[in-house]
């Protein structure tokens, strides 16, 4: 169990820092039915290393990332999705589940990496509920999946990460920014503070993006399934007052220990869901000690 200050980095111009690290990226894309999937590449080539891929929470985008791929991208070469229906991404083909979905992720690897290359999953949320899957049908060469933040047991059905406010699209932009910055705090974070100029513009644009339907999906039981006889390493990254998390999140932990003993297991003192970006600093040591 870890502890964090809630001082968060000042972001006074968000959209010039989000132009600031797209340009130094390399768009790569995969098939997506009739159109494709939009990935993301940072960092270095560095041969000795495997490359991390890095899936994002439902009705989000690459930038759920965006604390930390800077970090990272100075050891790794980092490959960020936009998910199926999420972003720049196309809608996935209709209808679609969970496996589904994995198909087209698992292809896309396959399109964007070598067929011999080992790499790590990083995994947030809605991400992390697709991740079992995916590292089934990519055993032969994933190396460790790490779960940040996702519900391991199902998306909670009652609580504060349901009584979000719906926004219409045409909500002038003075009236949709305050609901979207509760919407941000009842599901999101645990310090309000934390809701800075940067977080409010990621979460508006990717609302404004959103088409997959993922809440369905994350509140079965595809990740507790998917968990029993992984082909790689897990561990798991958590913020201790989480509100996403079927029952809780002390029940999560005790499933995954009792499936992977010694599988490590973090929990964030004082901080929510998004906890790779309420606790940025701490959760990037946590990531870049597990990647060594």
């Amino acid at each position: 169990t870890l502890h964090t200050g809630t001082s968060s980095m000042s972001y006074d111009h968000p959209n010039e820092l989000l132009h600031n690290l797209t340009s130094q990226c390399q768009i790569l894309t995969s098939p997506c039915g009739e159109g494709k999937i939009v990935w993301r590449q940072w960092g270095s080539e560095n041969t000795e290393k495997p490359p991390v891929i890095m899936l994002h929470g439902g009705f989000g985008a690459w930038n759920h990332w965006v604390k930390n791929i800077p970090e990272l991208a100075d050891k790794y070469k980092l490959l960020v999705v936009d998910l199926p229906g999420c972003g720049d991404s196309s809608d996935p083909p209709r209808p679609y589940d969970a496996q589904s979905l994995v198909a087209l992720i698992s292809e896309g690897i396959d399109t964007i990496l070598p067929q011999n290359t080992p790499f790590e999953l990083v995994s947030f949320s809605f991400g992390g509920v697709l991740s079992g899957l995916i590292a089934h049908a990519q055993s032969r060469r994933i190396k460790r999946l790490t779960l940040v933040g996702a519900p391991v047991l199902g998306l909670t059905g009652t609580g504060p990460a349901n009584d979000l406010i719906a926004v219409p699209r045409d909500h002038p932009l003075d009236k949709a920014a305050p609901i979207h910055r509760k919407n941000l705090e009842k599901m999101m974070v645990h310090n309000p503070e934390a809701v800075d100029n940067l977080a409010l513009t990621l979460h508006m644009q990717n609302m404004a993006k959103a088409r997959l339907r993922s809440r369905g999906i994350a509140r079965g039981s595809v990740l507790a399934d998917s968990l029993h006889g992984l082909p790689c390493r897990l561990a798991c990254i958590f913020g201790e007052k989480d509100v996403t998390l079927y029952p809780d999140l002390q029940t999560n932990k005790e499933y995954v220990h009792e499936l992977y003993p010694d599988a490590p297991f973090y929990i964030i003192q004082n901080v929510g869901h998004w906890v790779q970006y309420e606790a940025y600093n701490l959760v990037n040591t946590i990531l870049l000690e597990l990647l060594e």
